[in-house]
């Protein structure tokens, strides 16, 4: 039965408990045990241009529910979607394989483009909506009862609170009926439609624009909305915030969702190059400076904006994000005449990355070949007490890493072109030198180590490895770490003494741990996915090694732990990092 089937058949707060993996009785405590006032705690957020806005934070059990509500919802939702016809997305927004940059496609070499916003938004859809919404939507039509419990868990003070998880998608769910009512009418006047959260685009590139959308009035010629348009928008229930509407004709600046939309969707011009020379001077004096509105810092919103230092990488990181993904998203190269060909974004975006995790590291850095070994030296770290105070340290009662791994994301592997494996690591140390002299600034406080499986794979790295001026590296070799340049150490699974020193890092778990069988298939480090009876490296970290650390002995990385510690010993007593 699919989601969506059980979430009909649902008739009960024992249902619904059962829907998202609760007890009913751990679902009630938290909906009517937990007082209204510890249920959230709240903070204002100042807005660009004036005034603020409020954000209410779930309590973490709470958070928890509401998470798992929301997951569940978007299930349904993309059930509904792909048992109807295909169709165009009308609402971009809070949609997971959707963005602003989906939307502002929709309406790039346009005549005209109208965005409006939606006063309010998430405080105009009360309990009383939500409820019922999702007893009379086609979609759903849920037992009143369920309707109820779903109503209370999502909302707060009569409304979708900001901060919410599952605020976004009960929102959609709401905002579906005005979105059919809009597309109706933009279709009806030979337009095209979109909605992107509270931002409402209309755009076509007919001579004149619909009168009944919008036409421009007084003196000044300022645009107006539209009496019809204005009338559907209250009649699915929202408000208009009619000083952001604007009208935007071709031969000006169009547009959506804050990207350019004239020719093809693109960034600011002006807000790329800010986010340049922000760039440059972090990375020439380890700091830049952002203008931030003046109300952020505790003046007036008619204030100029206030020039503040940052030294934190954070922000920046997510100007940077941000601009990747839009000029990534429409590049219609292949994916390898992308890497071949780059562009000023990602050669700035790799760049940035670079000083990010490499040189301006706030704590010494393991590479590994995989996803899998960092989580088997996490577990192993924090069950060998022997390394607490080297490796690890507690902090308020919980214990901490001190070293970080390198999360191979997809942003990481795309860019630093760092995805796990020595065919990787081979180009990263030999452009490791020539990328580390492009920085004036670089404090290169703690070590950068690539740790690698002292196997077949490992011929070509020991290769580059003596290429680059390291002696004596080989299979057999029994040095506990070997030093590439600046702060950038290799070391490789501890060797076995013999005619067969090759190792792999699951070579120091017991056997008994690599027997485990899972639905009767055994453990085989060579595979990556299920198949012949073998399960892989992916599905042995996490459903052996995390779920059974605390009963697993770990004394077999013991030799490993302490080559990473002498890494670190090693940099730090030395005087000079290049």
């Amino acid at each position: 039965m699919s989601s969506l089937a059980r979430l009909k058949a649902a008739k009960s707060l024992d249902d619904v408990a059962q829907l998202l993996g609760y007890q009913p009785k751990g679902l009630a405590y938290i909906l009517y045990k937990i007082s209204d006032t510890a249920k959230y705690s709240e903070f204002e957020i100042p807005k660009r241009a004036g005034g603020v806005r409020r954000i209410k934070a779930p309590a973490p059990k709470l958070k928890a529910l509401q998470r798992r509500l929301a997951n569940f919802l978007y299930v349904c939702l993309a059930e509904i979607e792909k048992s109807g016809a295909p169709r165009r997305p009308l609402s971009h927004g809070f949609a997971r394989s959707l963005s602003i940059v989906s939307n502002a496609s929709t309406h790039k070499r346009r005549r005209y483009v109208l965005n409006l916003d939606l006063r309010d938004f998430f405080e105009t859809i009360n309990f009383g909506r939500v409820r019922g919404i999702l007893m009379r939507d086609r979609r759903f039509e849920l037992e009143p009862k369920v309707a109820t419990v779903i109503a209370q868990i999502a909302c707060h003070d009569n409304s979708l609170p900001q901060g919410s998880p599952c605020s976004p998608v009960l929102s959609n769910i709401v905002g579906h009926l005005l979105d059919i009512r809009l597309v109706r009418l933009a279709k009806q006047h030979k337009c095209t439609y979109s909605r992107y959260a509270d931002d409402i685009t209309f755009s076509t590139s007919r001579a004149n624009f619909p009168p009944e959308l919008a036409a421009q009035a007084g003196a000044a010629g300022e645009w107006q909305l539209g009496p019809l348009l204005t009338s559907e928008i209250q009649r699915a229930g929202f408000s208009i915030h009619n000083e952001k509407t604007r009208m935007q004709v071709r031969g000006s600046r169009q547009l959506t969702t804050g990207l350019l939309v004239n020719e093809k969707v693109n960034i600011r011009p002006e807000y790329y190059r800010t986010t340049r020379s922000m760039c440059s001077a972090l990375f020439s004096t380890g700091e830049y400076y952002q203008m931030i509105p003046a109300a952020a810092a505790g003046g007036k919103a008619s204030d100029p904006d206030v020039k503040l230092t940052i030294q934190s990488p954070a922000s920046l990181e997510g100007r940077l994000g941000h601009i990747y993904q839009v000029r990534n998203s429409v590049d219609r190269r292949a994916s390898a005449d992308k890497k071949k060909n780059s562009t000023a974004t990602r050669e700035l975006y790799h760049k940035f990355l670079f000083y990010k995790n490499f040189v301006a590291l706030q704590k010494p850095l393991v590479i590994t070949e995989g996803k899998t070994d960092a989580i088997y030296l996490k577990c192993a770290i924090q069950r060998l007490s022997s390394f607490h105070g080297k490796l690890a340290a507690t902090v308020d009662g919980k214990l901490k890493l001190n070293i970080s791994f390198l999360n191979f994301t997809s942003t990481v592997h795309d860019v630093l072109q760092l995805g796990g494996g020595t065919g990787d690591f081979k180009f990263f140390m030999l452009r490791y030198n020539e990328l580390i002299n492009e920085f004036k600034h670089a404090p290169l406080l703690h070590p950068v180590i690539l740790l690698i499986d002292n196997d077949e794979g490992a011929k070509e790295v020991f290769s580059v490895a003596k290429g680059l001026g390291v002696k004596d590296i080989s299979h057999a070799s029994m040095d506990q770490f070997y030093r590439i340049h600046a702060n950038l150490y290799l070391i490789k699974t501890p060797e076995r003494r013999g005619t067969k020193p090759q190792t792999c890092i699951e070579d120091f778990f017991e056997r008994s741990v690599l027997d485990i069988e899972i639905d009767g298939k055994t453990f085989d480090p060579g595979k990556k996915h299920d198949e012949d009876g073998k399960y892989g490296k992916s599905r042995f970290a996490e459903k052996v090694v995390r779920p059974t650390a605390p009963t697993i002995n770990f004394a077999g990385f013991s030799e490993l732990l302490n080559r990473m510690v002498a890494v670190i010993d090693d940099y730090a007593a030395r005087p000079s990092t290049r």
